[in-house]
């Protein structure tokens, strides 16, 4: 039940806002308000605004009744700016709009857009915009704004404050400023000249004080952002200018960025990354500061602890346990707008630093794979301590900085900082151009004499950087909760009162994310820690970054894998506290976002920095309720016959729907399936029963390559769409294929007997799935006389479910994909067809890393390819039919990506196609049509 004044709030926005848009339960207010932070508060009301005239609209209604509010893009911020106990307003499902500016120059983007996808609409131009936060692929336009995030190459030179255009402003009041617009500046400064006079008045105050504008050049000739941007006092003398940039890194204190104009920068298409050893930190730091005026784009440090974190990943160079103890790497990057200039710069910085003697040679590098390997090393150093630490503990990362004259004694002082406070297994690397050092730990905020051992070790390190040093405690992931104690030690007191002054000019109410940065609370930092209880072995390692959010299909109509761990942590909490009762209510209140919107597709082990499949997890889950189900085992016993049933079903139903319409088939097919508990769906591309021919070739030529070939269960029973004939079902297209490309031929024994197992384990008939596989297995293993002969299956699905259930055995098993370009680029001969066609990446492509073949091989088969992207389609299996909600969000802007010329489309999955076609203008089928269209047979 809410409180009194929430009621009235909820009870005036539900008459504007769809009840689907607004959320005050206990699951759903828990998981849209965990961040990436440490620490937790739970709103009470959480709301997914749709525009300005909502936000305008909520925060009239907010300002009735006193009560504060907190904006939220993709909750990736670390130090706690992002959580509210009062009013969540959620800008990120309905805030993705764009608009590229001036040939690729200024690029517009609401708060909702992630990062990557404005450097992906700029690539095309050479461009990207000048922030470049390690969470780009997942951090939305408005926290990095908000937070004035930067990165790895950007420095402070191209951060969101220095590359900013304009801004449209959304004040606590609900008025919207448009900085870029003359008529909203002037009805602006008349509808709020309160706010304006008074900015004038602090740019006048600040300027005339010069001990204070000594102090904020100071602060700002290093990577900062402690506190608000002082800078903007300084740096400019209008005051549209000045709160402009005042927004920047004010983490939604003062109102909501409701869009930014960046002016971008060039995106070099030349680069080169050297990974330097040198045998103590001193010499590494040493060699920073040379580095500070050599043309490098990027220098990462990170100390011998990192590398050692490191050392036994996949992928990394194999002289990384073989270091020195005290060895440091210095990894720097140098880009160029063409290869003349990048040797030039590569022959100036090899110079500059000759007389320091590395531990190991080093030699820049132009290869991808060598390149991407140093940069795995730095871009794994968080993740890594995270899937080490001891569970029940919390993940740390904090930035700081230290003048980089003095960098290498700050690092040396803060490695012993750690060792006095126990922190052992504490690692140190950073953006060191600009003496930015993150430092990563684990901490346990669940015994209080922890708790106490963090707060000491947090006194201690304000004493070293501020008072030693004069150095950031804040030097990019804002300053959140974490260190809002902090800002007046670092600034004094005379910055912190004007802070204050801010503060109360934009928000005279102190409604707006009231607590950060600015809080009178000294101990703020030690309050509201999250807990992070025992859950399962496969999701304790989450830290709860939400780097997953964006791969995920039902992030925004279910919950996203995120949201999915934090869910069952605390179902798990209250089980182990004795409250098994409310744990199951708990269970059931969110099992529909939880289980029925999860596609178990894994995409979020791709972006996920610890690799937790929570697909598969989910899968686990649905195991463990229905394992031992004896009609899965009697289906995986006797899939003959029911896929016989299948098919006879599918001819029946579409004799009905050819009669009555697949609308009214819909309709009858609703309301009967709605009797035995889930309503299940029929559309126009439902496919008709298959019809397989088996064609055998007149005589093979010498050298036939001997081939098993595996039709998976849904080919063998789901066959040609209404709007294509029987002669192009996948079977019958894979054989004209491979007859083609002089391949003998063999199948399976049994073959309508098998399945891969995965439409069991799908639906977590786990010991079904697995008796289907070993049947499987048994039977290619004699079909490929042991594993001599390559195996391939038609649908990527399965291919992926069998090179899981089949690891580590000595079969060759191939998707149509990579068995295409392994063996029939050389035996087929490819001639591109004048058509433009669509090509789409099922998720089961992407885990296996075979997506890229895929469009390679459809720009070999025609003249014009285009390749939308989403993530998983969200036809998951049988989810199209029975949740199509979940397919439809899914492929919610297919069809703008696609041209209304484009008729024809391929993939690789059947139950794909029906919604790739289903939510397009394009009919989809199998990338086996579009080969055997484009190919003949290679005359020797």
């Amino acid at each position: 039940m809410l409180e009194e004044n929430y009621q009235l709030f909820f009870n005036q926005i539900s008459k504007r806002i769809s009840s689907e848009r607004i959320f005050t339960d206990k699951a759903s207010t828990l998981a849209y308000g965990t961040d990436a932070s440490f620490y937790r508060l739970i709103p009470k009301i959480v709301i997914q605004s749709k525009s300005i005239e909502e936000i305008t609209f909520l925060l009239k209604e907010a300002n009735k009744l006193n009560l504060p509010v907190t904006f939220r893009a993709a909750g990736t911020s670390l130090s706690g700016q992002a959580i509210s106990d009062s009013i969540l307003i959620l800008t990120s499902k309905y805030w993705t709009d764009y608009e590229v500016l001036d040939n690729g120059n200024k690029i517009k983007l609401q708060p909702g857009v992630i990062g990557a996808k404005a450097n992906v609409l700029l690539k095309p131009f050479g461009r990207k915009i000048g922030p470049d936060p390690a969470s780009i692929n997942s951090a939305m336009i408005g926290g990095i704004a908000a937070n004035n995030a930067s990165g790895m190459c950007c420095g402070t030179a191209q951060n969101s404050y220095k590359t900013l255009e304009s801004l449209k402003i959304i004040f606590y009041d609900g008025f919207v400023l448009d900085t870029s617009s003359s008529e909203s500046i002037e009805a602006f400064k008349k509808h709020h000249a309160n706010i304006y006079n008074s900015v004038v008045d602090i740019i006048n105050e600040t300027q005339s004080n010069q001990q204070l504008v000594e102090r904020i050049h100071h602060k700002y000739k290093m990577k900062n952002t402690t506190g608000y941007s002082l800078n903007a006092l300084v740096d400019y003398t209008n005051p549209i200018d000045v709160i402009t940039h005042l927004m920047i890194g004010s983490e939604g204190t003062l109102g909501m960025i409701a869009e930014i104009t960046y002016n971008t920068v060039e995106d070099h298409a030349f680069k080169a990354s050297a990974l330097m050893i040198f045998e103590n930190i001193e010499m590494a730091c040493n060699v920073v500061s040379i580095l500070k005026s050599s043309p490098v784009a990027a220098v990462e440090l990170m100390d011998r602890a990192s590398l050692k974190s490191v050392e036994n990943m996949d992928g990394v160079p194999n002289y990384l346990p073989t270091l020195s103890s005290c060895a440091s790497a210095v990894l720097v990057e140098t880009v160029a707008p063409n290869k003349e200039q990048l040797l030039s710069q590569i022959i100036k910085i090899e110079k500059a630093i000759h007389h320091i003697e590395p531990e190991l040679p080093f030699k820049f590098t132009e290869d991808s794979s060598l390149y991407n390997q140093y940069w795995k090393i730095r871009k794994g150093l968080f993740p890594t301590v995270g899937a080490m630490r001891k569970i029940g503990t919390t993940v740390i990362i904090e930035d700081i900085t230290f003048p980089v004259p003095r960098l290498a004694a700050g690092t040396l002082d803060l490695q012993a900082l750690f060792k006095k406070y126990n922190y052992n297994e504490a690692v140190i690397f950073g953006h060191a151009l600009d003496g930015n050092l993150h430092f990563v730990f684990t901490q346990d905020f669940g015994i209080a004499s922890e708790v106490k051992r963090y707060e000491a070790f947090m006194d201690e390190l304000a004493i070293l950087v501020v008072d030693t040093y004069d150095g950031a405690l804040k030097s990019e992931h804002g300053t959140g909760r974490n260190m809002a104690p902090f800002v007046e030690k670092e600034w004094g007191s005379d910055a912190y009162n004007l802070m204050k002054k801010i503060k109360q000019i934009f928000d005279p109410k102190g409604i707006i994310n009231p607590g950060v940065i600015i809080n009178d609370d000294k101990n703020v930092h030690l309050k509201n820690l999250k807990p992070l209880p025992k859950a399962d072995n496969q999701i304790d390692k989450c830290i709860e970054c939400g780097f997953c959010e964006p791969y995920c299909v039902s992030n925004n109509i279910g919950f996203s894998p995120r949201q999915r761990i934090v869910l069952h942590r605390e179902m798990s909490r209250l089980e182990a506290e004795g409250f098994s009762k409310e744990a199951k209510e708990f269970e059931k209140s969110f099992e529909y976002g939880f289980d029925s919107m999860c596609a178990t597709d894994g995409l979020c082990k791709l972006a996920c920095p610890v690799k937790i499949d929570t697909g598969d997890y989910v899968k686990r889950i649905r195991a463990k309720k229905l394992s031992g189900n004896k009609i899965a085992k009697m289906v995986a016993n006797n899939l003959g016959i029911t896929t016989k049933v299948i098919r006879a079903g599918l001819k029946v139903s579409h004799a009905i729907s050819t009669i009555i319409g697949d609308k009214s088939y819909n309709k009858l097919v609703g309301a009967a399936t709605s009797l035995i508990g889930q309503k299940a769906e029929w559309n126009e591309y439902t496919p008709k029963a298959t019809r397989i021919k088996k064609t055998i070739p007149a005589q093979l030529k010498p050298n036939a390559l001997k081939v098993v070939y595996f039709t998976s269960c849904i080919n063998r029973t789901m066959g040609a769409s209404n709007t294509y004939t029987d002669e192009d079902t996948v079977f019958n297209r894979t054989v004209s294929i491979l007859n083609k490309a002089n391949c003998d031929i063999i199948y399976p024994e049994n073959a309508t007997d098998l399945c891969c197992g995965l439409a069991f384990k799908s639906q977590g008939f786990a010991e079904s799935a697995t008796l289907a596989s070993n049947k499987l297995y048994i039977s290619l293993k004699k079909a490929s006389n042991n594993g001599e002969y390559p195996i391939v299956c038609d649908m990527s699905p399965c291919s992926m479910q069998m090179k899981e259930s089949m690891e580590g055995s000595s079969l060759k098993l191939f998707d149509i994909v990579n068995f295409t370009t392994t063996y029939l680029l050389d035996r087929l001969v490819f001639t591109p067809v004048n058509k433009e066609v669509a090509v789409f990446s099922v998720c089961s492509l992407k885990k296996m890393g075979i997506d890229e073949q895929l469009y390679s091989i459809a720009k070999l088969c025609s003249t014009k390819v285009y390749t939308p992207k989403t993530n998983c389609c969200g036809f998951a299996g049988n989810k199209g039919f029975m949740f199509p909600e979940l397919n439809e969000h899914g492929l919610r802007t297919l069809d703008e990506q696609i041209p209304e010329s484009v008729t024809q489309g391929y993939a690789t999955s059947r139950t794909c196609e029906i919604g790739l076609s289903k939510h397009s203008k394009t009919d989809f089928k199998s990338i086996v049509n579009l080969i055997d269209l484009a190919t003949k047979p290679k005359i020797n």
